[in-house]
């Protein structure tokens, strides 16, 4: 959907769940960012009379509530840029015991999750309480502050509390999810990525994109998809284009790599039936694009699949939003 006020193609998450009002009959056609601006919803001092923006109706007290609550909970406007950023609006002195307030854990897709600050008494229970919340086990889970991971103990086996750490009420913590350490012991030269799809037995095929974005640090190098599936300068990578299995109504694309060369994922070719990891996307299907995933070098002979699921625009006509939303996660700082 594109906004009507910042004109930008937005996923339809990022506009108001409902009309501004009860009272308004039109779908609301700015999304939840210009309206926060429009109606100066960040300014708690302004007790003037507001409007919806698109139409004549004015909004109530509890119509200006509901908006505000769905501005605070959305998950798209949780970005890099507050992740350890402490609001120092509570009184942090870690004396009383009993310190109120809120932290906030966020993944990569912009999912956010509350944990109340004065039951997270260190660093262990935080993962635990995050394993009870997404699921996620807590070797799992890499925990980001400040641009900083954060160590469970100190050097003499005490656990870290987030006092130690300097983490306050209103702080945002980001959780990568390490779906797989490739360690130097393993000895994995060769992974495939291996993307699949299901399509409905009556009808045509589906078909999904499987692309492969290369990145040389920060800067992007090449893309392997089914238009660019092997480039003889380079190797090292190559796409299997579409490989459609009628009998079974399943498709996939298959993009293999040497690791000693370039980041890879998720089957060792020396055993083909034995999968390292595996990932099943939900709730996408209104979105362009995907990002699943990133696999990274993490020291010599070392690599780390981190789990994404950000959904993006874009697709393999047009990279750009996709680079785009690879930037805003911040992968290679």
């Amino acid at each position: 959907m594109k906004c009507s006020q910042c004109k930008g193609d937005k996923l339809s998450k990022e506009f108001p769940p409902t009309t501004v009002t009860e009272r308004c009959n039109h779908i609301p056609s700015y999304c939840l960012r210009c309206l926060v601006k429009n109606l100066d919803l960040t300014n708690t001092n302004n007790q003037k009379s507001r409007k919806c923006p698109e139409c004549p109706e004015k909004i109530t007290a509890e119509e200006l509530k509901l908006l505000t609550l769905a501005w605070d909970k959305a998950p798209f406007k949780i970005d890099v840029d507050s992740i350890g950023k402490v609001k120092l609006t509570q009184n942090t002195n870690a004396a009383d015991g009993n310190i109120k307030g809120e932290i906030y854990v966020v993944l990569l897709n912009g999912q956010k999750c509350t944990f109340q600050y004065n039951q997270i008494k260190n660093i262990p229970v935080l993962r635990q309480e995050i394993r009870k919340k997404l699921n996620v086990d807590e070797g799992k889970q890499k925990l980001i502050f400040n641009g900083a991971e954060l160590q469970d103990r100190k050097a003499g086996g005490v656990p870290n509390t987030l006092q130690d750490l300097n983490i306050g009420p209103g702080s945002h913590i980001q959780l990568i999810v390490v779906l797989y350490n490739i360690t130097r012991a393993e000895s994995i030269k060769n992974l495939t990525f291996d993307l699949f799809w299901g399509y409905p037995a009556n009808g045509t095929q589906d078909y999904l994109d499987g692309t492969c974005l290369l990145y040389v640090g920060e800067v992007f190098f090449r893309k392997y998809d089914y238009a660019s599936v092997f480039y003889p300068s380079f190797p090292h990578m190559k796409h299997s284009g579409d490989l459609m299995d009628n009998a079974n109504k399943r498709g996939h694309q298959r993009i293999t790599a040497k690791l000693d060369q370039l980041p890879a994922e998720l089957i060792d070719e020396t055993q083909p039936d034995k999968p390292l990891c595996s990932y099943q996307l939900e709730q996408a299907a209104e979105s362009q694009a995907v990002i699943m995933c990133c696999v990274s070098r993490v020291g010599q002979g070392m690599w780390q699949v981190i789990q994404i699921g950000k959904l993006s625009r874009g697709n393999a006509e047009d990279y750009d939003p996709i680079e785009y939303s690879i930037g805003q996660c911040a992968l290679f700082g």
